[in-house]
């Protein structure tokens, strides 16, 4: 056997310069500020405790079987996630497409998220606090909206400024601009070197959030309610399990959460070496991830039972999203000894715990883009901050003041149908198409050992049905509910905004406007429609054998391929492909063609192939 077993495709492909620095890196993708303020809220609003139910069954079932599947296709072949699909078969590259738009499409609003964080971490030294009812201006109309509820009037009327329509642009708010041009810098500096920079700032963004957040549980646990905070958020509820909106919520949380299905775990896992356990490396990063969000779940509803113990509003009046960590966790910190350390502290967390999510959505459109040739002569230096600079003119809207509109508009249509159906189409593509027997065979080359047959089920039957049944429930939920968005109008007493009557919670929902909804229905179309161009466009592509790894060859591990064509499965079997071009036979009668040429071994009488 060579000395090149095990190398890669591409030899000047950068690498991590540690395991740990792949492990932090990935649990920096898969943990982000959703962990802290959306699964705490889908717990207490589904049943408490009873919500784990169905959270670690979708865990088990569908998080954690793709995440290890995004891992192994990565690993095997080395590149990014558009000329894997190429490879896989010519009429799959859609689905490498569709991976980069919806991470682009991440990329541009999620930073928005990152940008108040560090607005409100720079307003955490303020002396006293900014959103406290001693700063509310007595020659304010609104005067008494404030002193009822000062966190909120501070996020909606002082710090985003927020008009009252997604069409009334307002300008920019000068300190979310400042933060937004930061965010973009900070991203730069550290994926500029691509994994080399990216694995050393992991060692400090993917650690410090859990230092901020042992921190904040040893102050909450410690305050005064804390128990009966953390019990609405554990007490179950079993009636709710009947309710399959619950589990819509538990397999959509999952798998936003993990980060699957955007390229980049493929991306990461391209810059290991072949011979490595993506297995545990799955398992490890996902059970992280999930522990992560009940250990923040805990944190927040200690410190908002003290809120409701020193305010009275109670536990369970939270909204999810922005809502919990801007107004709910400021108006509980305001209250606590040391206020500025503790809301500094909360906020720096959230800064890096969105930044490692960037990381790596960023990266997954970088890399994919490296491997074109009229893209790898340019300094990948160059090349990022171009795909940066892109990023940040396009979100930049978001610094407006209907930016917080614009933001709902992003989260709600961009990701989540597309993330579904590029889901649906990696277990179709990968154990239908490329097919499972050679699939096991490369995990049993890179890991030593051949997946549990609980994988095999779980990728080939039980995640599709699985997807299929989210997707079509997501489709579904969206044509019956009406297309609103909640507008900032003000209290009851003193509205926002002239000729708009103010409500109790100080929101009204609207609908959306005719531009707004276009614009919706166009990022749901975006990443989604290179899938089927491409299986209209390259149907009758020729299919190029896909090389067996030089060690895989001398361990016989080269398995029977059966052709598949696409067309050939569409009209049932009415056409048998007889031939595949490019192959050769081995000493056992097996067709095979050699990945790396330089790795044959010098003895070996195989004939070559030019592929």
């Amino acid at each position: 056997m060579g000395k090149e077993e095990g190398k890669v495709n591409e030899e000047n492909r950068a690498r991590w310069g540690s395991h740990l620095e792949f492990l932090l890196a990935g649990v920096g993708l898969a943990v982000g500020t959703g962990n802290v303020w959306r699964f705490p809220y889908l717990a207490q609003k589904n049943g408490g405790g009873a919500f784990l139910v169905p959270y670690c069954i979708m865990l088990a079932v569908e998080g954690v079987p793709l995440f290890f599947m995004e891992l192994a296709l990565g690993q095997r072949f080395q590149q990014g996630s558009i000329k894997i699909w190429s490879r896989i078969r010519p009429y799959l590259k859609g689905i490498g497409f569709a991976q980069v738009v919806v991470s682009f499409s991440m990329t541009v609003y999620y930073p928005i998220v990152m940008t108040w964080c560090m607005y409100y971490f720079y307003l955490s030294f303020s002396n006293p606090l900014p959103w406290v009812e001693s700063e509310c201006d007595t020659t304010r109309e609104d005067f008494e909206c404030c002193k009822s509820d000062p966190a909120k009037h501070f996020y909606y009327v002082s710090a985003l400024q927020v008009t009252s329509s997604i069409s009334e642009n307002g300008g920019f708010v000068n300190g979310v601009v400042i933060c937004w041009v930061i965010s973009w810098v900070l991203t730069y500096a550290c994926l500029f070197k691509g994994p080399e920079s990216l694995g050393k700032a992991a060692y400090f963004t993917a650690t410090f959030p859990y230092v901020v957040l042992f921190c904040l549980f040893c102050r909450g646990v410690s305050l005064k309610g804390a128990g009966k905070g953390i019990a609405v958020l554990f007490t179950p509820d079993f009636s709710v399990l009947y309710d399959p909106n619950v589990w819509m919520d538990a397999a959509g949380q999952i798998f936003y959460s993990l980060s699957v299905g955007f390229g980049a775990l493929i991306c990461f896992a391209s810059y290991n070496p072949i011979k490595n356990d993506c297995c545990k490396d799955s398992m490890f990063i996902s059970l992280v991830n999930c522990g992560t969000s009940v250990f923040s779940g805990i944190v927040v509803y200690s410190i908002l039972g003290f809120r409701e113990e020193t305010t009275g509003i109670k536990v369970a009046d939270v909204e999810g999203g922005p809502g919990l960590a801007f107004i709910a966790y400021t108006t509980a910190v305001a209250e606590m000894p040391l206020p500025q350390l503790w809301a500094a502290a909360f906020f720096f967390m959230m800064v890096t715990l969105a930044l490692n999510s960037e990381f790596g959505t960023v990266e997954a459109c970088v890399t994919p883009l490296r491997d074109f040739k009229i893209f790898a002569k340019m300094p990948r230096e160059l090349l990022c901050l171009v795909v940066c600079c892109v990023m940040f003119l396009v979100g930049l809207p978001m610094c407006c003041r209907n930016g917080l509109y614009v933001f709902n508009l992003w989260d709600n249509y961009s990701v989540t149908i597309p993330l579904l159906c590029v889901g649906l189409m990696e277990c179709i593509g990968v154990m239908w198409i490329y097919g499972m027997p050679r699939f096991l065979k490369d995990i049993e080359y890179m890991t030593g050992s051949v997946p549990h047959r609980y994988w095999q089920i779980c990728w080939k039957w039980v995640s599709p049905l699985l997807l299929i049944i989210v997707l079509l429930s997501s489709m579904i939920k969206k044509m019956i509910i009406p297309e609103t968005y909640e507008a900032f109008v003000g209290c009851e007493e003193h509205p926002a905004h002239e000729g708009i009557p103010g409500t109790e919670n100080w929101n009204r929902k609207i609908p959306f406007t005719w531009w707004a909804q276009f614009f919706a229905a166009l990022m749901v179309i975006a990443p989604v429609m290179w899938i089927p161009i491409y299986i209209v466009w390259k149907r009758n592509a020729e299919i190029v054998p896909i090389p067996y790894l030089q060690g895989m060859i001398d361990q016989g591990m080269v398995v029977e391929e059966k052709p598949f064509n696409l067309g050939y499965q569409v009209t049932k079997m009415k056409q048998q492909v007889t031939s595949r071009m490019g192959r050769s036979t081995g000493q056992n009668g097996r067709s095979y063609v050699v990945e790396n040429k330089e790795a044959r071994s010098p003895n070996s009488n195989q004939p070559e192939n030019n592929v």
